[in-house]
């Protein structure tokens, strides 16, 4: 796993180095657990854009002290973890807009990642792009008046529309950081 997040980290930093340097953003979070606020990772995103103007946020997130299997991790739409049930609902900037049921538009939503896989030592790493949001102004940005947050979840996404399943979008929060742009 070290060696992919590596790679990924080269990739990034390659694409960062051949992309302007004023189109490069990045993003960090310090993400804590929910329930004693101790130590659980990061998550550094970059926004690079691709050779056909669409913008690209590469998702790089490591985490530790989590429970063995697959975690949830979505971009939820406000910027605050404390509680975490403060970061509101997973973001979604497409044709639902905010504020409506979380499974009004799962597994489509704007800040929908793929699971994060932790072994038994309890530690995982995610890598994932997306063109889903961005960093730079604009109307996919997650920086809006109230940012945003990274939320990793107890359980694994299914990636199921069904409302009546209360653990189809990963169920309980476990950990969760708050956004803030590096540069």
């Amino acid at each position: 796993m070290k060696t992919r997040i590596v790679c990924a980290a080269g990739v990034v930093c390659l694409a960062a180095g051949i992309a302007s340097a004023d189109h490069i953003r990045k993003a960090k979070a310090n993400i804590t657990s929910c329930t004693d606020g101790s130590a659980i990772g990061t998550a550094l995103l970059v926004e690079v854009p691709s050779n056909e103007g669409v913008k690209t946020v590469e998702v790089i997130l490591t985490a530790q002290n989590l429970t063995p299997g697959s975690h949830a991790v979505h971009v939820h739409e406000v910027g605050s973890c404390t509680p975490c049930t403060a970061a509101g609902s997973h973001l979604d900037l497409g044709p639902f807009g905010q504020n409506v049921p979380v499974t009004a538009n799962h597994p489509y939503h704007s800040g929908d990642l793929v699971n994060l896989r932790v072994g038994a030592d309890g530690r995982g790493a995610l890598l994932a792009t997306t063109s889903r949001i961005a960093l730079a102004p604009g109307n996919l940005s997650i920086f809006d008046a109230d940012g945003s947050s990274i939320v990793i979840h107890a359980l694994a996404d299914q990636y199921c529309p069904d409302p009546t399943d209360v653990n189809c979008a990963g169920g309980g929060r476990a950990a969760c950081g708050i956004l803030q742009l590096t540069n």
